[in-house]
């Protein structure tokens, strides 16, 4: 039976010791990766309670923007939409 060789290596780990005030305050900042809908965020932040943001989405990021929205301001918001031309869609998000 022929000997096969693992891709995988293994990892060195760095330790260090850190306070516990000072993992608590690594562990409650934000990540650098953002979703591609965060602009979408950012913009609902300054929204007023009589404004509505609007913008043309496709069928698939209109489901996208409705599940980033309910995950990071569930309760506070409103998202409808409605076809427009071709495939895209008319996306408008207000406050609730």
């Amino acid at each position: 039976m022929a000997k096969t060789k693992s891709s995988r290596k293994n990892t060195d780990f760095d330790f260090e010791t850190i306070s516990e005030k000072e993992a608590s305050e690594r562990r409650s900042v934000k990540g650098t990766r953002r979703s591609k809908y965060s602009p979408i965020g950012d913009q609902f932040d300054s929204l007023k309670k009589d404004s509505v943001l609007a913008f043309q989405a496709s069928k698939n990021e209109v489901q996208g923007v409705r599940n980033y929205m309910r995950r990071n301001f569930d309760g506070e918001h409103k998202v409808n939409s409605r076809r427009a031309e071709g495939d895209m869609y008319e996306v408008h998000i207000s406050r609730v």
